[in-house]
């Protein structure tokens, strides 16, 4: 018993070591993946779970919505900033922001912890990169979680989206950015934002967004759905516009499982986690 405690201090004093330099800052952990610097933070201890949310938002999101207060206890979260946004480097070039590239910065991160496998979140754009890495890293995961998103090709559509956003970003600051997020937020009837994450996201820099809107076209994923042997959950607000697609992917998935959240939009207030807890322990046991 003695030496075990020992062993778990002396884990703790190297966990330290390489979070707090020498004049004892705080040290931001980073991987690396083809000279674009990834941030990440680990909470809690278990089976390893990554957390990665979609565009606009930092990893801090996961803390706000309550999944890392509900999850800690039973896995080791490893919340993940996509590049482009947080802590995470910012590159100005369209093709920085190829999906295969952000699989890799997943797969970068599970390297720098010396994680062999882990389960995988992701919520819309965070849910395209899921199912990236079932195509492109599956060997890396045991399962997947993907809310928000379908794997459908709907070109057209994100074109003109990513248009629109564009035109606005280019007549913006970042704090006049913030603040009309902050007020499309309001007018759904979500709450404001915290201190914490208005500070965060007044760090984006709004020509690393534009080069994201304008990332190359990401692939049509439906061929390869019927080979997925991962197993998965898909999950969607019922008045979400990716509810159809998101449940018809669960079909035809051959080990998948989908779950609505009654009169759900795209984004969330916070209370999502109570109806998903239960299906992701199921999902992960497995």
């Amino acid at each position: 018993m003695k030496h075990a405690v020992v062993v778990v201090a002396h884990s703790i004093l190297v966990i330290a070591y390489h979070l707090f330099s020498q004049e004892g800052e705080y040290k931001v952990p980073y991987a690396t993946n083809q000279g674009i610097r990834i941030h990440y933070e680990v909470e809690g201890n278990g089976s390893p779970l990554v957390l990665q949310f979609g565009q606009y938002f930092p990893l801090d999101v996961w803390y706000e919505l309550n999944y890392v207060a509900t999850l800690r206890d039973d896995y080791r979260l490893i919340l993940v900033d996509a590049r482009g946004h947080g802590d995470s480097d910012k590159p100005y070039d369209p093709e920085a922001y190829q999906l295969e590239l952000m699989v890799q910065d997943i797969v970068a991160v599970l390297d720098e912890l010396g994680v062999a496998k882990a389960h995988y979140m992701g919520y819309s754009s965070g849910g395209l990169t899921g199912f990236g890495l079932a195509r492109f890293a599956p060997q890396r995961f045991y399962s997947l979680i993907i809310g928000g998103m379908h794997p459908y090709d709907e070109r057209a559509g994100r074109v003109a989206w990513r248009q629109e956003q564009i035109q606005a970003l280019e007549k913006q600051t970042t704090p006049e950015f913030v603040a009309g997020l902050e007020a499309f937020m309001l007018s759904i009837h979500l709450p404001a934002f915290s201190p914490r994450m208005r500070s965060r996201l007044l760090t984006h820099d709004l020509r690393a967004l534009i080069a994201w809107l304008r990332q190359p076209e990401q692939p049509d994923f439906e061929a390869i759905l019927g080979a997925i042997t991962l197993p998965c959950l898909l999950y969607a607000g019922e008045h979400d516009s990716c509810y159809a697609l998101a449940q018809k992917a669960a079909k035809a998935i051959p080990d998948a499982t989908f779950v609505s959240i009654p009169s759900g939009e795209h984004l969330e207030d916070g209370t999502w986690v109570k109806i998903l807890a239960p299906h992701i322990r199921e999902l992960t046991a497995r």
